[in-house]
């Protein structure tokens, strides 16, 4: 029994982790969507002043 406790426990700690770094992941997605968009912003505005 404490053999499938413990199979059932690491399931969940890396279920935990998983879903931790998906989390993290997610968040990181805005910031780089938005510097993609500065960065296209700011060549959009260099090509409109030649």
């Amino acid at each position: 029994m404490k053999k499938l406790n413990k199979n059932g426990q690491q399931l969940i700690e890396y279920a935990i982790i998983a879903g931790l770094v998906a989390a993290a992941l997610v968040a990181m997605s805005t910031y780089v969507f938005r510097s993609v968009q500065a960065t296209q912003q700011m060549i959009q505005e260099e090509f409109e002043r030649d």
